[in-house]
């Protein structure tokens, strides 16, 4: 054995025995054949320390692999197969060279990038309303959901249903408005969304991008027979978590262009803004809790608004 395969051998097995590795979190059982390693994102790195016979590496059925390809030979994909029910990576018949082979396996994401299971279970125990309940779902981000947590009576008591889930852009809320909103069988919803997508959570997105993904919200809805109030977004100066954006002149952007399709398309338009607003076009301080989420005063000042926004909406 040479010096640098003995060397791997015994940095592998320090990792996965001692504890003190990455090593120590993967979730997988430790092969005959070598060791499993986390790599970049999205990868599994297998470390063949014996080659196994005619080349056919047998992985853990847990594995979810899109493809496989080898470090020593990066262009060319490996095939894998279930083979006898068992999940067979088909290496060549000898190892390419006598140091330990290693196989990075390119993982199927399993995340749930819009997050259908934050509510899932909430919504299946959800009864449907009756014929003269006026049902009324919060669409929208940790402005919303802190809300519910904050003053969950305002909700309970107005029969307000909050789907709101922290760190959200609306190209996530889109995705799950069909069964965060739609399914609940509201005769209304207030769509509270964009900040999160100014401050860049999931990448680069203009303003018009921002606004088509609310506007699509709002079609949804009106084609579902739900009444829409739309709600501007709520000033900000900055944000702790994304502190390179500048976000003032792009949220009055974006409300310009929220508040204009409202009137456009007879849609109640929830003007936010200008009650929370301080003279430098942030969020007034006594109403937050940071520079973008507001506190139990700042609700108070909400409160009334959506409540009388909602009351017009039901009434066109």
């Amino acid at each position: 054995m040479n010096v640098y395969k003995a060397l791997i051998i015994f940095t592998i097995a320090f990792t996965l025995n001692v504890g003190v590795g990455f090593a120590q979190t993967i979730p997988y059982e430790k092969p005959e054949w070598g060791a499993y390693t986390e790599g970049e994102e999205g990868f599994l790195m297998a470390h063949v320390v014996n080659w196994p016979e005619n080349g056919k590496l047998i992985i853990d059925r847990a594995i979810k692999p899109r493809e496989a390809r080898l470090l020593s030979d990066p262009d060319k994909k490996i095939k894998i197969k279930l083979i006898d029910d068992k999940l067979t990576v088909l290496l060549p018949e000898k190892a390419p060279s006598s140091q330990i082979s290693v196989v990075k396996i390119q993982l199927i994401p399993n995340d749930d990038w819009a997050n259908f299971g934050r509510y899932r279970k909430a919504n299946k125990e959800l009864k449907a309303p009756t014929k003269k309940e006026n049902r009324v779902v919060f669409m929208g981000n940790s402005i919303t959901e802190k809300w519910v947590m904050f003053h969950a009576d305002f909700f309970t008591e107005n029969n307000y249903v909050g789907r709101g889930i922290s760190g959200q852009t609306s190209s996530q809320m889109l995705l799950r408005f069909k069964p965060d909103v739609v399914n609940l069988n509201p005769k209304a919803v207030v769509i509270h969304a964009g900040t999160n997508d100014i401050a860049g959570n999931r990448g680069p997105i203009s303003i018009a991008e921002i606004a088509d993904n609310i506007f699509s919200m709002a079609e949804i809805a009106k084609a579902n027979n739900i009444k829409v109030v739309l709600a501007s977004v709520l000033p900000a100066s900055s944000y702790s978590w994304s502190p390179s954006v500048e976000p003032i002149e792009k949220i009055s952007e974006l409300n310009s262009l929220i508040k204009a399709y409202a009137k456009k398309n007879n849609i109640v338009y929830l003007d936010y803004y200008t009650s929370m607003v301080n003279a430098d076009k942030g969020l007034i301080k006594a109403y937050g809790r940071d520079t973008v989420h507001p506190n139990l005063d700042g609700y108070a000042v909400m409160e009334p608004l959506v409540k009388a926004a909602i009351r017009k909406a039901l009434k066109r």
